[in-house]
């Protein structure tokens, strides 16, 4: 049933919850009317209005707020910081992500947080902020969980992504529950030890927890009762009733043994064969067809970059009197790039890269193809050359081009965070690493200390609707996920200070260009070698570029 957002209003305390309604509370919906102390609205509405609904509540006197539910905490963070709350309680049995305790973090208002767990560096932040923190004291996982899960506290259990359950002991549950509450980034759980209502205690306490996509593995190797193939039904109806709420879904690993005794012994020898030919027929087919996608995907990035950029050269060759017919086909840019993934100048005449590199690109017609469109960002010798949008959140352009076409490649997209009119602290721009080169798939070129080597290519070109904007690579690096380097604004000088020292010392390279705390910055962060990999490259605006903008 559909859920709506519950505004309550108890003493100086506001309530936030997000529930399925009763029947008599319907009719208030989006309607800006109090009943029984309470407003309703649902996620549309209220994202639009939220200014309205804070105008209502600003009588109210609110010094507290206690969330009892919600989707994200960016949601009430909008009211916390507009009331100038100073109490949050968060009411729910569970942990936030880090993007969601960076969201408070950067209220910077919070005197204090009652919450379920917070992580050491998390709440060693809000300390330094000033806000007091209490969390469960009742919390109690044993050792015997702890040591097989190879963890040495409750913050490596907040990180964890796979857990294995060996044994069935006296309270192995309760363990398990407290487990899912600390954690926020389970993805796995390994069974090795069977029993019915070990496993639906399992899949219970992972749907109440609202985990999504956990997959729960079960190794045959260690099932020496045959439990697995006895209750084969009854595993893959539970399998599916979990897959239809994008909980879990249940995977077995079966023995060597198992599968030699069971699948080979049945297949004659021209079966195996027909089987391989027809398993190595569906290889090459899918290997052509995504190869194809790749292909017809880059070709789509292309023609966009090459009509963006044939676009903005003849207005500027036309507005001189010096007309070149760049619909011609022959004359189309296309980009030479090597394995490298850098740009092969040589390829290029002299008038192509000049066309390339000092283009001014338009904002204005940019925005005429979609109105999100923020700015524009240039690097030589690479591929990049792209329209930068923003969206409402960071989700939305990993999988939507700048038409509004679904595609796993994506654009590039400012931090929904940044003030891009005035350029924050710190400008944040997200993009893929694709393996065709598209979008940040050659910003890997700046870890490559021969394409340093010219100086011209650390420049990097941001066009905004206040115009160019000149910044010089001055770090890279690659490092385990993590959100430090995020940072759009900072409270303090000595902040920011501290955050140039950290990402000038994990530079893969060093150079003079001197970073001071009152420059802007600008971070690119795309994924390398994995998910859980990221390849950083920070540059500052140029001291003589900043002059001329200010």
């Amino acid at each position: 049933m559909k859920e709506y957002f519950v505004l309550t209003i108890i003493d100086n305390t506001l309530v936030f919850d997000y529930r399925t309604l009763m029947e008599e509370e319907t009719i208030f919906i989006n309607k800006n009317n109090y009943y029984k102390d309470s407003l309703y609205y649902d996620l549309k509405y209220y994202k639009k209005h939220i200014k309205q609904i804070v105008e209502l509540l600003h009588n109210a006197q609110i010094s507290s707020i206690k969330i009892i539910k919600l989707v994200t905490i960016k949601y009430p963070v909008e009211l916390i910081k507009k009331l100038e709350i100073e109490n949050v309680v968060l009411e729910f049995d569970s942990s936030l992500s880090l993007s969601d305790y960076n969201l408070l973090l950067e209220l910077n208002i919070i005197k204090q947080i009652y919450c379920y767990y917070m992580p050491k560096a998390v709440k060693k932040e809000f300390i330094m902020q000033g806000c007091s923190i209490n969390t469960n004291q009742n919390i109690k996982i044993s050792d015997r969980f702890m040591l097989q899960q190879d963890a040495f506290d409750y913050d490596t259990l907040y990180y964890k992504k796979i857990i294995k359950i060996n044994e069935e002991y006296p309270g192995v549950m309760d363990d398990l529950r407290d487990f899912l509450k600390i954690n926020y980034n389970l993805k796995a759980i390994h069974i090795y030890t069977y029993s019915k209502s070990l496993i639906e205690t399992i899949v219970n306490y992972v749907k109440n927890d609202e985990s999504k996509n956990v997959i729960i593995y079960l190794h045959q190797g260690y099932d020496k009762g045959d439990f697995i193939v006895s209750n084969f039904e009854w595993l893959k109806k539970l399998s599916d009733s979990c897959k239809e709420s994008y909980t879990c879904e249940f995977r077995i690993i079966y023995a060597n043994s198992f599968l030699k005794s069971n699948l080979f012994k049945q297949l004659t020898f021209n079966n195996l064969k027909l089987a391989s030919v027809l398993c190595i027929y569906v290889c090459v087919v899918s290997l052509i067809i995504v190869k194809s996608y790749d292909y017809i995907e880059e070709i789509n990035v292309e023609q966009m970059r090459n009509s963006i950029l044939s676009d903005a050269i003849g207005f500027v060759e036309n507005s001189n009197d010096e007309i070149d017919d760049l619909g011609e086909e022959e004359e189309t840019y296309v980009p030479a790039v090597t394995e490298e993934g850098m740009e092969d100048a040589s390829k290029l005449t002299e008038k192509e890269i000049t066309n390339r590199y000092s283009f001014t690109p338009s904002i204005s017609k940019l925005k005429k193809i979609n109105k999100e469109i923020k700015g524009y960002l240039i690097i030589r010798n690479t591929k990049i050359s792209y329209p930068v949008a923003q969206h409402s959140d960071n989700n939305y352009y990993l999988k939507y081009d700048i038409y509004g076409r679904k595609t796993s490649i994506g654009s590039l997209f400012f931090d929904y965070r940044n003030n891009i009119k005035k350029l924050s602290d710190n400008t944040i721009i997200y993009g893929h690493s694709m393996l065709n080169g598209t979008m940040f798939g050659t910003l890997r070129s700046a870890a490559n200390s021969s394409w340093r080597e010219d100086e011209d290519n650390l420049i990097v070109s941001l066009t905004t609707e206040k115009g160019t904007f000149k910044f010089k690579i001055f770090s890279v690096y690659r490092v385990d996920y993590t959100t430090d380097y995020l940072k759009v604004k900072f409270n303090s000088k000595s902040e920011k200070e501290k955050y140039i020292n950290m990402i000038t010392k994990r530079s893969l390279f060093r150079n003079n260009t001197k970073v001071g705390v009152n420059d802007k910055i600008l971070t690119m962060s795309t994924c390398t070698g994995g998910n859980n990999r990221r390849l950083v490259v920070h540059a500052v605006l140029l001291k003589e570029d900043k002059k001329e903008k200010e």
